[in-house]
């Protein structure tokens, strides 16, 4: 595994004793091409190689260098033609990851959501997700691509909002990235109990009125009971 840009050793086969002859191979997918050749201190370096590609004719390795992702694939070198002695080896060329972006699909209570997580850069292998630091099930999202992975929410509730992170990753590099996340809406029973709340405080300051009122009444009629029999 190498990052594009960079250069890599690709060894050839071990107890050799004598090499007469050298052929690399890139093998990307069903197709075959030639590296180089070499035989008898005559060296053949083929396109798009000429400049990239350097042989160590000792012991038969490769060095490649200003990799890209069209690199990636399995190198074969076979030594001494006439003995076929050859080996392979496996070759993943990677971008970095860029820092994902995230951004959710509008979570209302008591429906369903998403909260995308994507890279513009680079091949993520792994997606893993945290809501407030803490680990979220790898059941609880899936990924569509390299690229974008999304976290599903069934049933939004209030307690689906908070702080969600996303991290990509692949055999190179990682990248993490944090979304604050609301649910907008209030969930039925909710509403019930506020709007019995509001009754209930309604009808608690009406009794109050109803209590005060005939308290004044009494207190006038004795008031005028007093004037009325009073001394003269």
């Amino acid at each position: 595994m190498a990052m594009v840009g960079s250069s890599v050793l690709l060894a050839g086969p071990l107890n050799i004793t004598f090499i007469h002859s050298i052929q690399w191979e890139h093998l990307n997918g069903t197709a075959s091409h030639t590296i180089l050749q070499y035989e008898r201190h005559n060296l053949t370096i083929c396109m798009p190689y000429i400049a990239r590609a350097h042989l160590h004719a000792s012991n038969g390795s490769l060095l490649l260098e200003d990799l890209q992702e069209s690199d990636s694939g399995i190198y074969r070198v076979t030594i001494n033609q006439a003995e076929r002695e050859s080996f392979s080896v496996l070759l993943d060329v990677l971008k970095p990851v860029s820092h994902p972006q995230l951004w959710s699909s509008g979570l209302v209570a008591k429906a369903s959501g998403e909260i995308l997580c994507e890279v513009a850069e680079g091949r993520a292998d792994i997606f893993t997700w945290k809501k407030d630091g803490q680990m979220l099930p790898p059941d609880r999202s899936y990924h569509l691509s390299g690229s974008l992975s999304v976290l599903h929410l069934r049933m939004v509730k209030k307690s689906d909002c908070g702080s969600y992170s996303c991290n990509a990753s692949n055999g190179i590099s990682w990248q993490e990235t944090s979304l604050n996340v609301t649910v907008t809406g209030l969930s039925p029973p909710l509403q019930d109990v506020l709007r019995i709340s509001v009754v209930a405080l309604v009808f608690a300051a009406v009794s109050g009125w109803g209590i005060i009122f005939p308290v004044c009444q009494s207190e006038k009629l004795r008031i005028s009971e007093s004037v009325h029999w009073g001394p003269s």
